[in-house]
């Protein structure tokens, strides 16, 4: 089991095991003020093994400050099938897309760390930093 891709976007889902997002990889938030709603979507792409098929994998998804303090965190399982057809041996990719939405409570570093525990213990663990920045005064015609 390993990350194919993990990312932050400002929307996403999975429709028919494809990833369809807007405003994707992004590092940076802009706000007016702090503390400040924000609702995000983080979008993963686990590889699962063929060994590890049809055995719960659990994910944990926890937004954390710069001291490491948690805001928040969404726990769920997934399990991967093996689909007749697949050749022998063949891993798969498993997309999923979780909706964030948190108040932040002030300029700075935040990240989203991922984190899959699978068959057997074996755990793969990916981190996604951003920073909350104050947005600056609308922009003046000339």
């Amino acid at each position: 089991m390993e990350f194919d891709y993990a990312l932050l976007a400002d929307h996403a889902e999975v429709i028919n095991g494809k990833l369809y997002l807007m405003g994707g990889g992004w590092d940076v938030r802009h706000a007016p003020q702090a503390p400040a709603r924000a609702q995000f979507a983080v979008a993963l792409g686990i590889r699962v093994a063929w060994e590890e098929t049809n055995l719960p994998i659990a994910l944990r998804l926890a937004l954390e400050d710069d001291d490491g303090a948690e805001l928040l965190r969404v726990d769920g399982q997934m399990q991967v099938g093996r689909p007749p057809q697949l050749p022998p041996g063949s891993s798969q990719l498993s997309a999923t897309v979780v909706v964030m939405q948190v108040e932040l409570p002030r300029f700075g570093g935040y990240r989203v760390r991922a984190t899959a525990t699978g068959p057997g213990g074996s755990v793969i663990d990916k981190a996604l930093p951003f920073r909350m920045v104050q947005a600056g005064p609308p922009a003046q015609p000339a």
